[in-house]
This record gives C-alpha cells, sequence and structure tokens, in this order.
C-alpha cells in the first residue's frame, strides 16, 4: 500500500511540475498587452510619448503625441504568435498630424502617413524596445516620400 501512494505521489507531483513548465513558455505579447513608449523620432517626428496595446499577439494599435503632431496606426508583428518569441519584425500603417507651428515661422499644418518597417523587442517582464526606418508623406512637403525612422524604449503591462 506504501508503494502505491508512492507511485501516486510521484505522478501527481510530475504533473504539477509539468503545468509549472508550461505556464513558463508563454507569448509575451499577449501576457503584456498594454504598453507606454518614448519614441526618438518617429511619427511626429521628434521626441514623443505613446500607448500600445496587443489586441492579439500579431495586431498592436498605437497612439500618441509628441513635441510636433500626434499620430495613430497599427503594427502587423510577424511570427508574433509564437510562443517565447521575445524578437518579433512588424511593418505599421500610421496617420500623423502635425498642426501649424509659428515659434519663428509660420508652416501650415501637415497630415501624411508613416509607415515603418522594423523590429521589437518585447521581454517577459515587460521592458520594450523597437528600432524602425519608415517612409513619411506629409502634405505640403515637397511630395513624394520621405525616408525616416524611430527608435522606441517603452514598458508593456
Amino acid at each position: 500500500m506504501k508503494k502505491v501512494f508512492l507511485i501516486l505521489f510521484l505522478l501527481i507531483s510530475n504533473g504539477l511540475m509539468a503545468q509549472e513548465n508550461s505556464t513558463k513558455s508563454s507569448n509575451p505579447r499577449l501576457n503584456n498587452p498594454l504598453g507606454i513608449t518614448i519614441n526618438f523620432g518617429g511619427p511626429s517626428i521628434l521626441l514623443s510619448a505613446s500607448m500600445d496595446y496587443f489586441v492579439n499577439s500579431n495586431i498592436n494599435i498605437e497612439a500618441g503625441t509628441g513635441f510636433v503632431g500626434f499620430f495613430s496606426g497599427v503594427k502587423y508583428h510577424f511570427n508574433g504568435e509564437n510562443d517565447n518569441k521575445n524578437w518579433t519584425p512588424y511593418v505599421g500603417l500610421y496617420l500623423t498630424h502635425i498642426p501649424r507651428i509659428t515659434l519663428f515661422n509660420s508652416v501650415p499644418p501637415r497630415t501624411g502617413l508613416y509607415i515603418p518597417v522594423g523590429i521589437q523587442y518585447l521581454s517577459n517582464n515587460g521592458f520594450s524596445f523597437g528600432v524602425e526606418v519608415a517612409g513619411i508623406t506629409l502634405k505640403d512637403i515637397g511630395g513624394g516620400t520621405n525616408v525616416w525612422g524611430g527608435l522606441k524604449l517603452g514598458y508593456h503591462f
């Protein structure tokens, strides 16, 4: 009888250990969906702050404001559905608006698209880092698409 209890104890404890290990291998985008970020460069041209949210492990929506303008958009993270995948490449589409600037000279308001291609690191404890290169089209700025980019540091809850 003691041997039966010992075998049952070992099986139950082994099952509990397997469950504990499976919860450790989880997706950081699903565990920490809401984030705050400081952007250097990016859709509002200079320094900005933004909030983002992972709707699912691939789709991330973001909105923010900076010294020069505000923006909102969506990013698609490739391979975001893979557990324990901290680095994910992404592509996005943002609408950006830069209001009238009148410090030293009058610049008309501009609206355009910001189309980033980048990579993001999201740690299991919430720290995030990203770098991107983007095309930006702004109305009344010589037409065409200009190359821009950004650096992002943040934390996800």
